[in-house]
């Protein structure tokens, strides 16, 4: 008894496991279970038991306020950064060679954007000139190299001459895409065991991010406390933003190509144009010679006197006699505003000499 109602559920469990949709993560491909979504926690983003420190802590007036509010600079000169925690490789930009302490750099920045899986992305800024190890789709994990610092985009080296100055930028980002820079986020690391992980400005830190399968030399505090979100730093230079956000009206841009595509839903401007151009000429130049043309001759006209009003006034002054003794037409005697016939010789006789 006790056999056949074990057998009823392991069948009834089975066929359910056979109809049901298998459980999807968001994020989560094939061959990744167990790495994406990531795991809770952070570690500094550079090599394990290297020492940086922070030129530019949370809350500043200069660049950290507002969207990088919670942001962290690290004085890392070109150096190697690997992945402060597990996750899929969302965006990459290597291409720029150019930056400084001005304004006019904050779109030069070059930057790899790591998604958690949780709503959450890392930001890695001002890296160097071709400088990422990592492709947008790439799974990786925490201690993973994943590109080179340094000094593209807004970056201000601590001088007084105004150059660039090599550096990371690092911080943990509500997840957008097609947005490389979003609203940051408070975080702490498990390797900081001081100031609740939250690392301060001008201090040094040891890294314990040695990488998966490595032995771990440091030891870590998981920090669990939740953090107030509530920027208040207002910036001394608003001009100075170290990376804007990309432009999001990106599906208005193909109408004007689609437009002069000739769109059935934009195009409505392209039809309009023949029909208005082509018949301007036309009207402007069919009425100018019927109206020339109309009134030369006399209304009373018929058409059989076209040809000897046309030929009357070629000749010369000196052949008027000629002409009137040739046989006048009943028809053209009406013309001459009806002369006698009487008074034919009296008007041929008197010429001047």
């Amino acid at each position: 008894m006790l056999i056949s109602l074990f057998s009823a559920v392991a069948v009834a469990v089975t066929f359910v496991a056979a109809i049901a949709p298998p459980i999807h993560i968001p994020g989560q491909q094939k061959g990744e279970e167990g790495r994406f979504p990531a795991a809770p926690g952070y570690l500094l983003p550079w090599a394990g038991g290297e020492i940086h420190s922070v030129t530019q802590g949370e809350e500043t007036t200069f660049t950290h306020n507002g969207s990088t509010a919670y942001a962290f600079d690290f004085d890392l000169s070109y150096d190697t950064i690997v992945a402060a925690r597990s996750g899929k490789v969302l965006m990459v930009r290597e291409d720029s060679n150019s930056g400084g302490c001005s304004p006019i750099f904050s779109t030069a920045a070059n930057y790899v954007v790591i998604d958690h899986g949780d709503g959450t992305s890392a930001l890695y800024l001002h890296l160097a000139h071709n400088g990422a190890q990592v492709a947008a789709g790439d799974i990786v994990d925490q201690g993973d190299p994943i590109a080179v610092s340094g000094e593209t985009g807004l970056t201000c080296a601590d001088d007084e001459g105004g150059g660039p100055g090599p550096h990371l930028h690092f911080q943990v980002q509500r997840t957008e895409e097609q947005r490389p820079l979003t609203q940051s986020l408070p975080v702490a690391f498990d390797d900081i065991d001081t100031n609740s992980g939250v690392p301060q400005d001008g201090r040094s830190y040891a890294s314990g991010n040695y990488g998966k399968g490595q032995p771990q030399k440091i030891e870590l505090t998981p920090w669990r406390v939740p953090r107030v979100f509530n920027p208040i730093a207002r910036p001394a230079d608003p001009t100075l933003v170290e990376v804007p956000a990309l432009p999001t009206p990106t599906p208005t841009a193909p109408r004007p190509e689609a437009q002069l595509a000739g769109a059935t839903t934009t195009g409505t401007a392209t039809p309009t144009e023949p029909p208005t151009r082509t018949p301007v000429p036309d009207d402007t130049w069919t009425p100018a010679p019927d109206d020339t043309h109309t009134p030369v001759p006399p209304t009373p006209l018929p058409p059989t006197a076209v040809p000897p009003t046309e030929t009357a006034t070629p000749p010369p002054v000196d052949t008027p006699t000629p002409v009137v003794d040739t046989p006048i037409p009943a028809t053209e005697a009406a013309t001459v505003e009806s002369i006698p016939p009487t008074a034919e010789p009296a008007t041929v006789e008197p010429a001047p000499p």
